[in-house]
Parts: structure tokens; sequence; C-alpha cells
């Protein structure tokens, strides 16, 4: 057995057809070929790594595709892993192959200077053996179109047209996850003007819909706000329809009020508006009849530690002076484990350093990491098995709070 990263055609096309496999997808064999030729290439469209294992006999049983992302985390910059793909022949299974090559990729993940990896999990019991844990996800909200009269838009409203309003966007958009944590610094790829109107990529689900932006402006030509939709009609026929909100993006509640005021406007076409949003605004608290948003929560992403001082450096910290020491216990990557004694001042960690000092928490590594990345505060970590608070509270209490978390793979 061995493991390897895939970097030739023939290697990157024998994955292709274990992950095909292993999620009982059809493929086309001279399509897999020619994008195996392209990623070896270094011309493929994705930019990706593929890992695999290899049996006694050099046949390729398992593999991992990822890729690498830019996340928004504390005000700053943080490299974060993607678990994009994970199959194993079904002839294969049992033998631990995927907990064998997930080792490996997480340890490269973390020697390449990644500090968190993330996924989309088929299964939240199979990723959580590998110390992975509910870290953000959405909330599909719809509403009828009516409910939001209830909101006014005095703002001037234009749509994007041009690369110069792409610009804007793109303003707009880095402003407002700068404090969201683990939000996605897109690349300028995904802010390309299209021409008629359209930026970046169609949603994966709606190839043949346009897609309509349209940004806020103030009386002094500052912008404020944008939103981009999909316009999807049912079986009321061709001329009747739902709003679908891909991008709400807004740098005050004044705006984002605009923002469903504007929405308003298309109720001749539309009946109902469906938001798919983090979940840290719920329409229900804002629309005249509460009972009229029906909320679904979807879109999970999970995520896990890779380098806890690190990761704990980054993390914003209150604006005093202080100290905590929390004890961490990783079961898949115990070099993660230990004391660590972090000193902060002014919101930010000053030191973080090993420590043999008794801690002030414990905690499992999937519950720090839902702490750090503000998923969950220090009350609720409370009632997770694993986490016990020795001491200090106020201080911890303080550092651990809910945060927006805005991940979106």
């Amino acid at each position: 057995m061995r493991i390897q990263k895939l970097t030739t055609a023939d290697e990157l096309f024998e994955s292709e057809h274990v992950l095909a496999t292993a999620f009982l997808h059809p493929w086309d064999e001279n399509e897999a070929r020619e994008k195996a030729k392209a990623q070896a290439a270094g011309t493929a469209p994705v930019s990706e790594e593929s890992w695999g294992i290899f049996d006694d006999a050099d046949k390729l049983v398992c593999s991992i595709s990822t890729l690498r992302h830019q996340l928004a985390f504390g005000g700053q910059v943080m490299p974060v892993g993607e678990v994009h793909m994970v199959g194993s022949l079904p002839e294969d299974r049992g033998g631990g192959n995927v907990r064998t090559l997930m080792a490996e990729l997480l340890r490269h993940f973390k020697q390449r200077g990644d500090q968190m990896a993330v996924l989309i999990p088929f299964s939240f019991s199979f990723y959580r053996k590998f110390g992975f844990e509910l870290a953000a996800r959405t909330m599909t909200q719809r509403v009828p179109i009516n409910q939001l009269g209830a909101f006014g838009c005095d703002y001037t409203v234009t749509r994007v047209s041009s690369e110069q309003d792409v610009a804007v966007l793109q303003s707009l958009y880095d402003d407002f996850v700068a404090s969201r944590n683990l939000a996605s610094l897109r690349s300028d790829a995904a802010w390309a003007y299209k021409g008629n109107g359209e930026w970046g990529e169609r949603d994966f689900f709606h190839l043949d819909r346009m897609r309509y932006t349209y940004v806020l402006w103030d009386e002094a030509g500052h912008a404020h706000a944008y939103v981009t939709f999909i316009f999807v009609t049912g079986d009321k026929g061709p001329f009747v329809g739902e709003l679908k909100v891909s991008d709400l993006i807004y740098d005050s509640p004044e705006a984002f009020r605009g923002v469903l005021g504007f929405l308003y406007r298309l109720r001749a076409k539309a009946t109902h508006v469906e938001f798919d949003l983090m979940d840290d605004l719920d329409l229900a608290t804002m629309i005249p009849d509460c009972d009229q948003a029906e909320r679904t929560v979807g879109g999970h992403v999970m995520a896990r530690l890779l380098d806890v001082p690190g990761v704990l450096q980054k993390m914003p910290h209150p604006a005093g002076s202080g100290s905590y020491v929390v004890g961490v216990e990783d079961a898949f990557m115990p070099e993660n484990g230990g004391f660590y004694r972090v000193t902060f001042e002014a919101s930010k960690a000053t030191t973080v350093e090993t420590t043999d000092r008794e801690p002030d928490l414990s905690v499992t590594e999937e519950t720090l990491c839902q702490l750090v990345v503000g998923r969950i505060d220090l009350n609720d970590a409370g009632y997770r098995a694993g986490t016990v608070i020795h001491g200090n509270e106020e201080t911890l209490a303080q550092v651990f709070v809910r945060r927006p978390v805005c991940l979106d793979l």
C-alpha cells in the first residue's frame, strides 16, 4: 500500500473513476480523460489537488480531491483546505483506507500552512470520526412578496451594467465579509463581468436563468447594498414566478431594509422571494406576519482545526486585557492536543504558548472549533460532551461569544 499525491493524467483519470464509482455517479470516460489531461497540465478551470491510496497490486482504491480557500477570520485572512470529494471502491471498503488517507491529507494541509480544514458532509457522523464539526449553515427563507411592502426604499437603485459597477460590488462585498468569520474571499475571476448585466458564474442548479444584480446608492453617490437574484417560473405559467436571492450584501440595517423595499417593487411578476442566507438573520422577526416566513435550515458546512495555537492567535479577543488556559483533546490529530495559555490585549491575542498550568476550560477539538469561529458561545459549549469549565469563567465568557459565520463553499 502506498499513499501519494496524484499528478499524472493517468492517475487523475483513475481518481475520477474511483470517485464516480463511489458516488454511483454516471461518467463519460472520454470527458474524464480530457479533464485529467487538463488537470495534469495545470489548465483545468478549477484549481484542485488529488490524493490516493494504491493497494499492493498498484490499483487506486481510494481517492480524495481537495481545494484551497482564503477565508476571512478575525479580520484577517486564513488559509483553509477543503476536503472536496472522498471516495473508495466498494469492493475495497472496510480496511480503513479513508481514515488512513484523511490523516495523511490533513497533515499535508497543516504542513503547507492551512490552519483549518472544511467540507460539505454527506454524513455528519462519518466526518466527525476525523474531528470535523458543524461550523456554518444557511437558512433558506421564503416569504410572500407582499410581506415586503412594510419596507421602504429611499435609495437610488441601478442595475449592474459594466465592469465599473462590478468593482463597486466587490468593494461592498469585501467590506461586508471582513467582519464575518469564514467568509470566502472571492478571487478576481469570480467578479469577471460577462456582459448583459451578469458577472461571475450562474447558479449551478439554474444555469439557464439570468442573474439580475441591483445596487442601492445614497444621494451623495455612495453605494450601500446590492442584491443578486434569478427569476424562476412555476406551475402558474411563464409570466409569474418567484425571486431567488443568492447575494444580499449591505453595510447597515437601513440598507438591508432598503433592499427588501426594492424587491417589493417586483411584485407584478413575483409572488414570493426566497433568500439563501447565513442564519444570523431571521426574516420572521421583521415581516408583519411572522407565520408567513417559511424557513428551512440547510447548507451545512463542517470544519476542523489543524493549528490550534495559530487559530487562537488569530481569533478576535475582548477589548481589555487578560489571559486564560484552554485544554484541548484531539482524538484524530493528537498533536493538536495540549494546554494553551493565551494572553490578550486590545482585542488581540498577544501570546499563545503551551503550558503545564491547569486549564480554565477543557474541550474537545470539535467544540473548540465551534467556539473560535463563533458558531457557539461558552454557554452552548457547556452542553457538549467533554466540556468542563474549571474557572476564570468571566473572562472565558467574554472571549467565546457568538459571531456571524458566513461559510458558503
